[in-house]
């Protein structure tokens, strides 16, 4: 038993790593304005966009296309904003798969040598 002591000890490191790494991808993704200084910055440059539909008519034009090169639309505001929902439901689920790893891990690693050390005393 006492392998499966052993093997626990070396699931609740692991999961313990993944743990940390999930919550360093969810505090990141929390913090960081990537998204919304995306949003800011398309709600500045709206009304360059309504100005170079109007000069050019269509939004297919080349015209339209070298007038609105470098600005941010709002459909780079809502990838953003999506990609980021992303990014943290993937560091959640992260941390909680490590957290529940190093759980399972910790009751194998108490449970194994407990009861090894029991054997052990039986035996002699």
């Amino acid at each position: 038993m006492k392998i499966v002591g052993i093997l626990g000890i070396l699931l609740f490191l692991f999961g313990g790593l993944v743990l940390l790494i999930g919550l360093v991808v969810c505090v990141n993704t929390w913090t960081s304005d990537y998204a919304s200084s995306a949003c800011q910055q398309a709600e500045k440059d709206k009304p360059k966009f309504a100005e170079a539909k109007e000069q050019c008519g269509s939004i297919t034009s080349d015209c339209y296309r070298q007038a609105t090169i470098g600005l941010t639309s709002e459909d780079d505001c809502e990838h953003n904003t999506a990609f980021m929902n992303r990014q943290m439901i993937i560091g959640v689920v992260v941390a909680v798969v490590g957290g529940l790893l190093g759980f399972v891990g910790l009751l194998m690693g108490v449970a194994g040598f407990l009861r090894g050390r029991k054997k052990a005393v039986a035996a002699a």
